[in-house]
């Protein structure tokens, strides 16, 4: 309570501001200026679209109230905004609290229960109750021009306002006033002139004051379009300090370019800048509405002030000045001052935490130019350029791989006939596998290198190591045979007792061929898989160069694909146990979804999902032409081909050391009855060796 009471204390200390706009007229009570208002011309010209008419005061106040209610004004809480803190730092001592208590509510004190009543009732008139805090007002500050607040007991600061004025202020964080001159030009767009001043005391203004624009303007229909900001200039007591404009989810956000500290003081910002797209244009008129305060600044603002320029000579059709926070708004507490080609905007009383100040004017049409054709796709693209890009690389990624898939199977690319791949892998094209055949073709290989010699003994098959020189071998089939072998084995029995060690090869040869499979798949399959790369980074570059910030845009775009790239692939694991899989899912999906909330800061919702598509569109791509009837489809037939080859020159290869070189070839392929044991071929003949443990009984591995 103690920091809303000084709250009120200087706002009170703020109250004073006269003639602080070009042509404004200063009113000295609400009563004057609705007296004013009341005597100012008025019209009776319809407007279409079942709105009520700009010239009908009393309608569009009402029409105005509802409207503003669904608008998307996000107020802050005391404890949140971009200058963070608990709640406005504000100390009373107990001797004051006495003190104040034992003069039987003194006249701050009126101020203080009016102020509590206006901020903490539920009834909408609380707030509104304006017309009486009003005339307490005007007593209350002939009562302080006579104490002149000449010992307060908290520190104070001495400020000019704009008028030349020299006023005492709390030396705590808050606006003194906050001034805007607005000036539409002829070609819709408008120039904004904010003079900010702020006290500083280390506390929510550590960083600094920025100021928060929205991202979207709406229309008396409901159609929202987004806004376009040029950031021009942004001082600090008259010193130029670079900034930039970054945007956030349903605004822009004007930042300093390097992060700086803000000691207590008080400071002047200047923000300059300019805004397309916020005016409305109708049959009969336009329309241009925008919250003064911005309804954002975690900060008491004492005094706060607007200036509008309108373009040509004519007065605006209505004026119209709301302050409140959504659901609860009201223009008690608001004068307007119209002159030839401009109107005037201020607040009688302060404006609270997050509470805005909104102002809406109708113009006539005949001083505005009509948007060209090369403006008019401007704004298209604003609007839907990042959803025209990402549906049509979506599009493209997907009618590419169909076309890209029925090319494949329609192809009729000749094949090789001689096929150097290993026996292990030949073996998995061929079915499809890798079972025990595999393995006893892997032996069968070791055995041409002269790295292992294949015996029978009375009882069992014997594999001797013959040579620790493993330099012919990959890393994984020298793991395969280290893995049969000890350090000081050189005999190893094709039995039940080996069981274990006959296991853990097959396992590491298994892995390896698998490898093998998806490195060949990658390799005939890069080129699709680099166009779609390439095709969702230019739908990501395309998106962030359309947005305000773009380096950041593409950024977060590009690490955000990645990422749900990564859980795409999460997705497509295996798990042991059904309960492991389901969460491990469920668990991706939220991630996924999430980081498509996170894109839809910076794009449409729907060109978010459109991106995440995309990416699903890429690995599906890549699995559907991993299948054997993919890109591994010519592999296949070269394999076939190499079977039918040796089919056909069996006789010649068992003529001489060329069955040596293609006996694991043979095996793999299950020509073993094709090639019989011959009497010139017996030194190194092993097929009926093998035969026993791997093919007929299926046992070994």
């Amino acid at each position: 309570m103690k920091k809303l009471f000084l709250s009120i204390c200087f706002s009170f200390l703020c109250w004073p501001a006269n003639n602080l706009w070009a042509k404004a007229i200063a009113f000295d009570s609400l009563e004057q200026a609705q007296s004013f208002q009341q005597t100012q011309k008025t019209f009776t010209q319809p407007v279409k679209d079942n709105t009520p008419s700009p010239y009908d005061k009393e309608a569009m106040d009402k029409f105005i109230m509802e409207r503003l209610k669904k608008v998307a004004i996000t107020n802050l809480d005391p404890g949140t905004g971009p200058n963070q803190s608990s709640s406005v730092n504000m100390q009373h001592s107990d001797d004051y609290i006495a003190m104040m208590k034992e003069k039987n509510k003194s006249y701050l004190e009126k101020i203080y229960d009016s102020a509590l009543n206006r901020i903490s009732s539920n009834s909408p008139n609380s707030r509104s109750d304006v017309q009486t805090s009003q005339t307490q007002y005007v007593e209350l500050r002939q009562d302080s021009e006579k104490d002149n607040f000449n010992n307060p007991d908290f520190p104070v600061v001495n400020i000019e306002l704009p008028n030349q004025k020299q006023v005492l202020v709390p030396a705590l964080e808050h606006i003194p006033y906050l001034s805007t001159q607005i000036e539409i030009l002829p070609s819709g767009l408008v120039s904004f002139n904010d003079e900010v001043m702020v006290v500083a005391a280390g506390k929510k203004l550590k960083q600094g004051l920025s100021r928060i624009i929205p991202k979207y303007s709406t229309s008396r229909s409901g159609v929202r379009h987004r806004i376009l900001p040029t950031l021009i200039s942004v001082s600090i007591n008259g010193q130029e300090v670079p900034h930039k404009i970054i945007e956030q989810v349903d605004e822009y956000v004007i930042v300093p370019q390097e992060s700086y500290s803000l000691e207590a003081g008080v400071y002047t910002y200047n923000f300059q800048y300019l805004i397309d797209r916020q005016l409305w244009q109708y049959d009969d008129f336009n329309e241009f509405y925008w919250d003064i305060s911005g309804g954002r600044w975690n900060l008491i603002i004492s005094r706060a002030f607007a200036s509008l320029s309108l373009p040509g000579k004519d007065k605006p059709l209505s004026s119209l000045v709301f302050r409140g926070y959504p659901g609860n708004l009201t223009s008690q507490g608001m004068a307007i001052a119209e002159g030839e080609h401009s109107v005037g905007f201020a607040s009688l009383v302060p404006l609270y935490l997050g509470e805005g100040m909104h102002v809406l004017v109708a113009m006539p049409k005949n001083n505005f130019i009509a948007p060209d054709w090369s403006k008019k796709l401007d704004w298209f693209l604003a609007d839907y350029g990042d959803l025209l890009v990402c549906g049509l690389v979506l599009a493209v990624l997907i009618i590419s791989y169909i076309l890209s898939w029925k090319s494949i199977s329609q192809s009729k690319t000749k094949h090789n006939n001689y096929f150097k791949k290993g026996a292990p892998m030949m073996r998995f094209l061929y079915k499809g596998i890798f079972d025990n055949v595999s393995f006893g073709a892997f032996l069968l290989e070791l055995y041409r290198k002269n790295i292992i010699d294949i015996q029978k003994s009375d009882k069992d098959i014997l594999l001797v190591k013959k040579t620790d020189n493993l330099s012919s071998l990959e890393k994984g089939e020298k793991k395969a045979l280290n893995a049969l072998f000890g350090k000081n084995d050189a005999i190893l029995a094709l039995n039940d007792n080996n069981q274990l060690k006959l296991k853990r090869s097959f396992k590491v040869l298994e892995k390896l061929t698998n490898k093998k499979i998806k490195s060949l798949s990658l390799r005939l399959s890069l080129g699709y898989l680099l166009f779609g790369v390439a095709m969702l980074l230019f739908a990501e570059g395309a998106v962030a160069w359309l947005n305000i910030n773009s380096a950041q845009a593409l950024s977060v775009l590009v690490s955000a694909s990645a990422v749900i790239a990564f859980y795409i692939w999460m997705l497509r694991r295996k798990f042991k146990f059904w309960w492991m899989s389901l969460i491990v899912k469920a668990f991706c999906w939220l991630i996924i979804l999430g980081l498509i909330l996170i894109m839809s800061a910076y794009v449409h919702l729907f060109s978010a999902i459109a991106l995440a598509l995309s990416v699903f569109v890429i690995f599906a791509s890549c699995s559907i032409f991993a299948k054997r009837s993919g890109v591994i489809k010519s592999s296949i037939q070269d394999v076939m081909n190499f079977r039918e080859y040796l089919m056909r020159n069996a006789d010649n290869i068992c003529l001489g050391r060329d069955f040596l070189n293609q006996q694991a070839n043979i095996f793999a392929l299950e020509l073993t009855d094709k090639f019989p044991a011959q009497k010139n071929i017996s030194d190194f003949y092993k097929l009926d060796i093998l035969s026993e443990v791997f093919y007929p009984k299926r046992k070994g591995a």
